[in-house]
């Protein structure tokens, strides 16, 4: 396979004057965690979900009338939509980066996602380990009574996109950066720009997550986050937490 061939084509962009809160709802209504910035036909920067959350987090919710190329990083890849899978997923790891940008020649025609790479490749490329053989068995967690903001610290914290709600070792949900989005962008518009951050995390979880025993093989892991369209799986045994087990956990083990 080639980068052609993993990539989503239909990338949105946005210019760097553009509100942060343009580029939020662009996540939310599509689905999607990174927002190349552009001028003149040139990628400036790369938006991603986390960022937005870090500029809430320093700047308050009054961040998101602020313009994107403020809150953009300059840490992102571009590859060739001629590349081997294989050399963008080392390229990626080596990165420290969960996307990767697809020129022909000058002109950006994709982008490759950690999620892209769960979904299109092929299924032999997952069968090698056991889900407890690559999962992070100390994930990050907090408790329900928690705050939106104190949640959003952490995240930013960690670097993670994925937070465990839990009451000791019992997994109680899950919130996302993409359910924080939700949440800030339609509160946002509906309240005139009021949004409680200080709500617990226990109103904005996702009550009831997916779930997988660390006995289970990758490529269960694998179809399990495909037909549920997530991006994490937490590791539940005789109800208690284990682990979890992540998109970026699985496109490391792809090279291992």
């Amino acid at each position: 396979m080639n980068a052609q061939e993993l990539m989503t084509s239909n990338v949105f962009t946005v210019s760097p004057n553009q509100e942060l809160l343009t580029a939020a709802q662009l996540m939310v209504d599509h689905g999607f965690r990174h927002l190349p910035i552009t001028e003149g036909g040139s990628v400036r920067f790369v938006l991603t979900a986390l960022g937005i959350i870090n500029g809430i987090i320093n700047n308050g919710i009054n961040a998101l009338r602020e313009p994107v190329a403020r809150y953009g990083s300059e840490r992102f890849l571009m590859v060739s939509y001629s590349d081997d899978a294989m050399t963008v997923i080392k390229k990626m790891l080596d990165n420290g980066v969960d996307h990767a940008l697809v020129l022909k020649g000058n002109e950006l025609v994709g982008i490759i996602t950690e999620r892209d790479l769960i979904n299109k490749m092929p299924e032999q490329s997952f069968t090698r380990y056991r889900v407890h053989e690559i999962a992070n068995r100390n994930p990050v967690r907090i408790n329900e009574d928690e705050s939106l903001t104190s949640a959003m610290e952490v995240m930013i914290k960690h670097g993670i996109r994925h937070l465990l709600i839990t009451d000791q070792d019992k997994l109680l949900g899950i919130m996302t950066v993409k359910d924080i989005l939700r949440y800030v962008v339609r509160y946002y518009k509906l309240r005139g720009g009021q949004v409680d951050l200080g709500i617990a995390v226990s109103k904005l979880m996702s009550h009831n997550p997916v779930t997988i025993d660390s006995a289970a093989s990758l490529l269960d892991a694998v179809r399990l986050m495909r037909r549920n369209n997530i991006g994490s799986l937490p590791i539940v045994e005789t109800g208690r937490l284990m682990g979890i087990i992540t998109e970026h956990d699985i496109v490391r083990s792809i090279i291992k």
